[in-house]
């Protein structure tokens, strides 16, 4: 499956008021809490790849990364680590 880019919805008034949206053709997808983690339930047992995004990175055009991870009946733990870039001068 060909991941999509987001896109960006922004208020012309507030530059701070901004969302980034992105389209799944599956149901398997989550946003981090305010602490960074993650859960996405009822995934079927196999092989997946996952990807993370973040908004921010150096060139400002979203950062992701990539990892597998092989799902089997009970709990799995897939952790990722994303820095963003610096800020804007």
């Amino acid at each position: 499956t060909e991941i999509e880019s987001p896109f960006v919805i922004k208020c012309d008034v507030h530059a701070w008021m901004k969302a980034y949206v992105s389209v799944f053709n599956h149901p398997y997808f989550s946003v981090t809490d305010d602490s960074g983690r993650y859960k996405i339930d009822n995934i079927p047992p196999g092989k997946y790849e996952v990807v993370a995004w973040h908004e921010r990175d150096i060139k400002r055009m979203g950062y992701t990364q990539t990892k597998t991870i092989e799902i089997v009946k009970g709990d799995s733990v897939l952790d990722f680590s994303l820095t963003k870039g610096e800020k804007k001068k």
